[in-house]
Parts: structure tokens; C-alpha cells; sequence
């Protein structure tokens, strides 16, 4: 049987790129940067980011693909955009998923409860020392292991293709900036004792209170 081939450095470093190019343009998006109907140059991009077009175009097609971005013909491509809509509408799907997806998981396996566990203490002492991006770094890590935990790939494709760790950084940065994140971590102490307890579906019904609270974040200022 033939070997799989392995990937070359060149081929690594470009899939990085594109990478990173995308997540920095989603970002861009999301907050505001590029707001709805900016076009979004191939050419303008690779010089800004020093890298050829291809890493640019490829980026360009995986945002097109999440609806961010539309490309026409002789016309480019330009930003879609996402307002407090269709972000409201993107959580409504994800406690969808994350509610099915904690009832599919548990009962968790010593291993996953210990990441889980692991997560929470990360979050508990990033909020006391008020840390914000390391609070909102395992946050994003405890929800993706549970989305991993349900062995359902379909779901594990949503959340990336959503770009849920970059819609989540940003939904958060803004809560910050509102309230305290003391009752968001009360909700995961509870859930993680439902999960640990076996409790399917009450830590299903925490994660469905856990994104109502957070969908006040796209009430109009």
C-alpha cells in the first residue's frame, strides 16, 4: 500500500497563511471594519498581508462559502456583512447544536470531564485576576470540547464554518465591556456539574439559558 505523502513545508505555511488571513478578515467583518458592501481587493489584500494572491483567494472562498463574503463575476468580491441579526440568529443555531450536542456526549469519559474541569479552573482564575482574553480563550476551548465530545463531525463543521471562535471573541469582548461575566461562569460551574452527574437534560436546558442570556448582547444600544 502507497504511504500518504507527506505535506511539504511550503504546503504547511501556505494553509497557515490562508489561515490566519481568513480569521483576520472574519474578524474584520464581524466588528465592523468592513462594513456591508466594502469591496475586498485580491491584489490591495496580498500587499497588505505580503503574501502572493493565492493564500488572499483561498481565504476569500472559505468566506464565501460561510456567507460573509459574495463574489460576482467582473465585479469582485464584497462583504456581505453580519449585523446584530443575523449574529442573534447564528446563537440561536448554536445552542441548538451545543444542547444537542452535550446530550449526545454525556455520559463524558473521565478524560473529556478532566479537559472540561481543566477549562473551568482556567476560566474561574482568568475572571479573578481580570483577565479577559484568557477567560474568553477556554471559554471558547470548553464549548468547542463539548461540540468534539458528541462524535458528531456535521456539528464540528458547523461551529468552524460559523467561525464560532471568532463570533464568540468578539460577543464576549462586548459583554465585557457591559456586565460582569460572574453569572456566565455560575452557568458552566452548574453545567459541568450536570455533565459530570450524567444529568443530560438539565445541562442541555443550562446551555440553552446560558445563550439566551447571551443573545441580550445583540439588543440594539
Amino acid at each position: 500500500m502507497r504511504a500518504f505523502a507527506e505535506p511539504r513545508d511550503t504546503d504547511l505555511k501556505r494553509t497557515c497563511m490562508r489561515d490566519h488571513i481568513r480569521d483576520a478578515l472574519v474578524t474584520r467583518i464581524l466588528d465592523g471594519h468592513y462594513p456591508a458592501g466594502a469591496q475586498l481587493k485580491e491584489l490591495v489584500l496580498a500587499g497588505e498581508f505580503n503574501v502572493s494572491q493565492a493564500p488572499i483567494r483561498e481565504a476569500l472562498r472559505e468566506l464565501e462559502g460561510s456567507g460573509l463574503v459574495t463574489s460576482e463575476r467582473y465585479r469582485g468580491t464584497r462583504v456581505r456583512g453580519a449585523d446584530l441579526e443575523e449574529m442573534r440568529q447564528s446563537y440561536e443555531l448554536r445552542a441548538t447544536i451545543e444542547a444537542r450536542a452535550v446530550e449526545l456526549a454525556i455520559p463524558c469519559s473521565p478524560a473529556v470531564i478532566a479537559q472540561l474541569q481543566d477549562c473551568l479552573d482556567a476560566m474561574q482564575e482568568a475572571l479573578a485576576r481580570n483577565e479577559v482574553e484568557r477567560y474568553i480563550d477556554h471559554a471558547l476551548r470548553l464549548h468547542r470540547g463539548l461540540i468534539e465530545a458528541s462524535g458528531n463531525r456535521v456539528f464540528v463543521t458547523v461551529w468552524d464554518s460559523l467561525h464560532f471562535d471568532v463570533r464568540g471573541r468578539l460577543v464576549l469582548r462586548r459583554m465585557a465591556e457591559r456586565s460582569s461575566y460572574a453569572p456566565l461562569l455560575q452557568m458552566h460551574v452548574e453545567l459541568l456539574e450536570r455533565i459530570r452527574a450524567g444529568d443530560a437534560a438539565n445541562a442541555a436546558d443550562i446551555l440553552r439559558r446560558l445563550f439566551r442570556s447571551v443573545a441580550e448582547v445583540f439588543r440594539p444600544d
